[in-house]
């Protein structure tokens, strides 16, 4: 959809993580780093990516495979429909869908 290419190919660097549940429609998730030196902890990226799970169609599954790459690695075909996107040189993670915590909003950086 329109709000995923936005996130993706507008709101994320280059050197930010990229996730996405695999095999079903959700949203796109941006992990931002402060350059390439700031690698997120396992426990984060874990975070992340239950958080992808759960704003997917695998929200109610026991555990779901997530994709994730840097964002340099994920292009948009041409002409392709809003939120396609098409990725290269992704790890995959087993997760459970989990909500982020309510009081922690997200941080916006245009």
């Amino acid at each position: 959809n329109v709000e995923n290419d936005y996130v993706t190919m507008k709101v994320a660097k280059q050197d930010d993580y990229w996730f996405h549940a695999h095999g079903v429609p959700g949203s796109h998730v941006v992990l931002k780093r402060d350059g390439r030196k700031d690698n997120p902890s396992r426990k984060t990226i874990e975070e992340a990516a239950a958080i992808a799970a759960f704003y997917s169609k695998a929200r109610n599954s026991g555990r779901a495979p997530v994709i994730y790459t840097l964002k340099k690695y994920v292009t948009k075909p041409r002409k392709a429909k809003a939120g396609l996107v098409m990725c290269t040189r992704e790890t995959s993670i087993m997760v459970k869908p989990a909500n982020p915590e309510p009081d922690t909003p997200p941080e916006w950086e245009d």
